[in-house]
Formats: structure tokens, sequence, C-alpha cells
């Protein structure tokens, strides 16, 4: 029997980052397009820190933290953990009033990003049944997130980097600065990325990263032919 899964239906975004007040609104198959400064980073910066969140809330219990409406269950996020900017989390720099993002998934529940002041943020739930267990939000929010390494903007090589420093660019924006380096740490599904990479670029392939050098001066490369 096939699992049923909860899409993102809809964001929205309140003082957070450029948006003053934005909705997106979610399909199955989505893009991002538009000129730079339009906020395409904003949206993919909060699905980030609700990625993070979300890692939290499957492995342990909810705890007392500020909300809106005065204390309630919630989970603190840890912001300095998702390498984020965090000096224009408020919209123009003002955070003299709380900045929100807003999930809503398919099932019509909310998970809801709440930063009420500078280097603080909160992860509130809106469900059909009161989450206070892992088990619990796992069967109200049954929906993923996932970031995969992209092949550009990239240098001609990186300097080779620790495994933790490469398990770490995965989950901010710098992955694409650390291309080679995931790979090369992580090469578990390397032959499935190229599978795919063949499949839906014509005419393309791609090698796995090696190394020239050593010590300090280790460099990784990798060609695309």
């Amino acid at each position: 029997m096939r699992a049923e899964f909860h899409n993102f239906v809809r964001v929205d975004f309140n003082r957070f980052k450029a948006f003053e007040t934005f909705t997106l609104h979610l399909r199955h198959f989505n893009i991002l397009v538009g000129p730079n400064n339009a906020g395409k980073s904003t949206i993919l910066t909060a699905f980030r820190i609700l990625a993070a969140a979300m890692r939290k809330a499957v492995s342990r219990k909810p705890e007392i933290v500020q909300t809106p409406r005065g204390l309630g269950y919630g989970y603190k996020v840890d912001l300095s953990d998702i390498a984020v900017s965090e000096e224009n989390i408020f919209y123009n720099y003002d955070d003299s009033t709380p900045a929100t993002v807003t999930f809503t998934i398919s099932n019509r529940n909310k998970l809801i990003l709440y930063f009420p002041e500078r280097h603080s943020c909160v992860l509130l739930l809106e469900a059909s049944k009161q989450v206070l267990s892992p088990t619990v939000f796992r069967s109200q929010f049954k929906c993923q997130i996932g970031f995969v390494p992209i092949l550009g903007p990239v240098e001609h090589s990186e300097p080779r980097y620790e495994k933790e420093a490469a398990r770490l660019a995965l989950f901010n924006y710098r992955a694409a600065r650390n291309f080679r380096n995931i790979w090369h740490h992580y090469p578990e599904r390397f032959d499935e990325f190229r599978d795919i990479l063949i499949e839906t670029w014509p005419g393309m392939d791609i090698q796995r990263p090696f190394i020239e050098g050593s010590g300090k001066d280790a460099r990784l490369y990798m060609f695309l032919s």
C-alpha cells in the first residue's frame, strides 16, 4: 500500500527578510524563477530553517516557548547551526515587530516559524491533534524537506575539507561551493546522481571527484564531459 504524504500547498511570509507580506501557492512541482533580489533565496532560506526545525520535532518532545499568544508548546531553533544570515531576518532590518513564516500542508495543518526577536526562532504547530511527542508529530506532519548539492556556481576546484564540514554544507546555502567535497565524503549515491544527470541532460556526463596534492594543499577536481 502506498504511503500517504502531505504536500506543502501554501507559504505565508510576514516581515521575513525580503518580504513584508507575501503568499506563495505551491503545486506538486514548482520552479522558482525571477531577477536578482526578487526573493528566491528568501523562500529557500525559510525552507532550510523549517527543515532544521522539523529534524528536532521528529526526535524530541516540544518544550514551553514564547508564542504570539503567550506561553505554549513549540521547538527552539538554533539559527547558528543553519548558516543563515541572521542580521537581516526581519524585513527592512526592523526587528521591532516579530516575523513569521507559515507553512500550510495538504491536510490543513500548519508549521509556523516565529521570530520574536533577533537571533531567536521557534517552531510552532497548528494541527487537528495536539502534538506532544515525536510520534504524534510524524502522524500529523507527513511532509519532508530535502536538499541536494547543485552543479553551479562552482569553481574549477575546491580545497579538500574535513567530512564534518561537508556534512554541514548540505544544510546551508554554501552547498554549491562544497559540491565536490560533498560527493567526495558521501559517495554512496553518486552513481544514482550520475544516472539522473545523464538521463535529464542529454550529452552530459560527470566523473567522481579526485584529489590532487596532499595535506593542507589538497584540492578536489571534478569534470563534466
